[in-house]
C-alpha cells in the first residue's frame, strides 16, 4: 500500500472539513514530490484544491517522537495536526486573501515578506473568528525547535512566532518592530490592504541591514503554511507559477541554468573615486559633534555615450522668478524715490550762483535686478528609491522627472546648476555621486547623464548635506541654494537609534543656513512628512505625493528660492 493510498481517507475527511467551512468547490488531494533536491515541500494551493506533502517536513519530522501519543504510529500524531492546520490554513486564503496579485516591480524578497505576514494575518484571523483553532496553531508552534538567529528565513520565522504566540519574545530589534508594527493594525485584520505599509517598512530595513535571501532553498518557514504562490500573478509566468508539480526535464535537453535573486547577483563596479572628505556627526543625545566621522567618498559619472538618442519631447518649465531689490544698482535724478541725491542737492546749489534755472530732479531709487543664484540639487540615490509610488512609477524616476524639467528650463540662463547624488553604507562610506558640476554645460539630453543615477543602499543625509553646503560656499553668487529630493527620513546600517540621523540632518541644515546656504526640501513620500519637517523646517518643505502636480510644485518652489528671503 503506498503512502498516497494510505492517506486518502484522511484526506477525504479534510475535504469535508473545507466544505463544512464553506468551500463548496474545495478538495484535498496528496502532493507527490519530484525526485529532486531543494527545500522541503509545502502545501500548494491551486485554486480551489489543496495539495498536501504525503511527508512532513524536517523540523516536524524531528518532533515526531514528542508529538506522538500513546498508540500512534510515529510522527502519525503530529502529521495529522499540521494536514489538518494547512487544510484550515488554506480555508482562511480562500475566504479571506485577495488572489493572483500583480506583483509589479517588487522584489522576491519583498514578496516573501508579504506572503509571510499574510500568512500570520489569516492565521490571526482564523483564531479571532475560531477560538479553537487558537490551541492548534500554538501548539505546532510550540514544538518548532529551535532555528539560526540569522538569515532571512530565520527572521521570517522569529517574526511569525512572536505574531502568533503572545508568550514568546524575542530581541531581534527588527522582530520586535515588525511586531508593533503589525499590532498597531491588529484591530483591521479584515483588511489586508491595511498591512502593506507593514510590509514596505520591514521590507526596507531588511534592505539597510544587508539581509540576503536565497531563492533556491526558501521556503515558508512554518510547514502549515502553503508556497503562496496563488497569491501574485506573474504576467507572461502566470501559467508556470500554477504548477503544481516540479517536473524534471526530458532526458537530455539541456537543463536551463537557475534563477538568481536580485540580491544574490554580482556588484557593479563602483565609479571611480576623486577624493574622500570627512565631516563631523550632530550627537543629540550628548549635545554635541563627534569631529571627523563620517567619511564623504565623492565619485565621477562617466561620459555620456556619444551615440545617445535625442531627447524626447518635453513640455518645457517655464520658471518664474521674482524680482528683489539691488541696492547695488542707484537710479540718479528721479522725481521721486526712496532718498534724496546728493549729487543733484550740490549741482542745485551752483546752478542758483550762476543763475541758471536748476533740475527739480533731487531723488535717488534702488534698482530692480535679479540677482544670480547656485543651484545645487541634491538626489536622495537610496534603496527605497527603487520603490513604486501608487502611480506605478519608482521614485528614482520621480527624481529624475523633476530634474530633467530643471535642467533644460536652466540651460540657457545665467544660474549656476550642479546636480549630485548620494547614498550610503556605514559612516565610513557616504558615496556623494557628482552628475553635473558648477560651471559644466547642460547635456542635450540630462537623461544620458541621468543615467548613472541608481539606486544604491541607506541614507545618510546629513553628511551629504555638509559636504554639498561646503560646495556651494566655494560660490561667489548672491544666493546660493541647496534643493534635497527625497523620499523618507534618513537610516543607516550602523545606527540603531531613529532619531539620531534626523537630528543630525536638522543640524547639518541648521549650519548650512549659518553660511547664508538655503536649504529646501522636496519630499515625494507623504508618510515622511514628520521627519522632513524637523529637518527643514515648517516653511522648508514641500510634499509632492502626485506626479502631475511636480512641474507646478517646481515652480512655485524655484520662484521662493531664488525670489528673496
Amino acid at each position: 500500500m503506498t503512502c498516497v493510498d494510505s492517506l486518502a481517507p484522511r484526506l477525504a475527511a479534510l475535504g469535508h472539513v473545507m466544505h463544512a467551512f464553506g468551500i463548496d468547490d474545495g478538495d484535498v488531494q496528496a502532493l507527490d514530490r519530484p525526485p529532486q533536491d531543494g527545500p522541503a515541500p509545502r502545501p500548494v494551493l491551486h485554486g480551489a484544491t489543496l495539495l498536501l506533502p504525503a511527508a512532513p517536513s524536517a523540523w516536524a519530522a524531528s518532533g515526531a517522537a514528542s508529538g506522538a501519543t500513546a498508540g500512534a504510529a510515529p510522527g502519525d500524531t503530529l502529521l495529522h495536526d499540521l494536514h489538518l492546520a494547512a487544510t484550515l490554513h488554506a480555508i482562511g486564503h480562500l475566504r479571506h486573501s485577495p488572489r493572483r496579485q500583480p506583483p509589479g516591480k517588487r522584489k522576491p524578497m519583498s514578496l516573501a515578506l508579504a506572503g509571510a505576514i499574510e500568512d500570520v494575518r489569516v492565521d490571526r484571523l482564523l483564531m479571532r473568528r475560531h477560538p479553537g483553532l487558537t490551541r492548534l496553531f500554538r501548539h505546532l508552534l510550540r514544538g518548532q525547535p529551535g532555528l539560526p538567529q540569522v538569515g532571512f528565513e530565520a527572521l521570517i520565522a522569529r517574526l511569525q512566532r512572536v505574531l502568533l504566540d503572545p508568550q514568546a519574545d524575542d530581541d531581534n530589534a527588527w522582530v520586535r518592530k515588525g511586531r508593533a508594527l503589525f499590532e498597531a493594525q491588529a484591530a483591521r485584520l479584515d483588511d489586508a490592504e491595511a498591512f502593506r505599509a507593514v510590509v514596505s517598512v520591514l521590507a526596507n530595513d531588511l534592505g539597510q541591514l544587508r539581509v540576503r535571501m536565497n531563492l533556491q532553498t526558501y521556503a515558508p518557514p512554518l510547514p502549515w503554511h502553503d508556497d503562496n504562490s496563488h497569491l501574485w500573478a506573474h504576467g507572461a509566468d502566470a501559467e508556470q507559477a500554477e504548477t503544481t508539480l516540479r517536473r524534471p526535464p526530458p532526458q537530455g535537453a539541456r537543463q536551463p541554468a537557475p534563477p538568481q535573486a536580485p540580491e544574490e547577483a554580482t556588484d557593479p563596479t563602483p565609479l571611480p573615486e576623486l577624493a574622500r572628505h570627512d565631516y563631523p556627526e550632530w550627537h543629540y543625545r550628548l549635545e554635541r559633534a563627534r569631529d571627523n566621522w563620517c567619511t564623504v567618498i565623492e565619485r565621477a559619472v562617466p561620459p555620456a555615450l556619444a551615440s545617445a538618442p535625442p531627447p524626447p519631447a518635453r513640455a518645457p518649465l517655464r520658471l518664474a522668478r521674482s524680482h528683489r531689490l539691488d541696492r547695488s544698482q542707484r537710479i540718479r535724478r528721479q522725481w521721486e524715490g526712496d532718498e534724496l541725491d546728493l549729487d543733484a542737492a550740490t549741482e542745485v546749489f551752483i546752478d542758483r550762483r550762476l543763475g541758471l534755472a536748476p533740475d527739480p530732479r533731487l531723488f535717488r531709487r534702488n534698482g530692480r535686478a535679479v540677482p544670480r543664484t547656485s543651484l545645487l540639487l541634491l538626489l536622495d540615490l537610496s534603496a527605497s528609491t527603487a520603490d513604486l509610488q501608487p502611480c506605478g512609477r519608482s521614485v528614482l524616476d520621480l527624481e529624475c522627472e523633476a530634474v530633467t524639467l530643471l535642467m533644460d528650463a536652466l540651460r540657457d540662463g545665467e544660474d549656476r546648476l550642479e546636480v549630485a547624488g548620494f547614498d550610503s553604507d556605514g559612516r565610513q562610506a557616504v558615496n556623494y555621486l557628482r552628475l553635473l558640476d558648477f560651471g559644466q554645460p547642460v547635456p542635450a539630453d540630462p537623461a544620458a547623464l541621468l543615467g548613472a543615477a541608481r539606486p544604491g543602499l541607506s541614507t545618510r543625509l546629513g553628511a551629504a548635506v555638509r559636504h554639498a553646503t561646503a560646495r556651494l560656499a566655494q560660490e561667489a553668487s548672491a544666493q546660493r541654494t541647496l534643493l534635497v529630493m527625497s523620499d523618507g527620513a534618513p537610516s543607516d546600517i550602523d545606527v540603531f537609534d531613529a532619531r539620531h540621523l534626523v537630528e543630525d540632518a536638522a543640524h547639518a541644515v541648521l549650519e548650512a543656513r549659518r553660511r547664508n546656504v538655503r536649504c529646501f526640501c522636496l519630499s515625494l513620500e507623504h508618510a515622511s512628512e514628520a521627519d522632513v519637517r524637523r529637518i527643514f523646517g515648517h516653511g522648508g518643505y514641500r510634499i509632492v505625493d502626485e506626479p502631475a502636480r511636480l512641474a507646478a510644485t517646481l515652480t512655485r518652489s524655484y520662484a521662493e528660492l531664488t525670489g528673496g528671503r
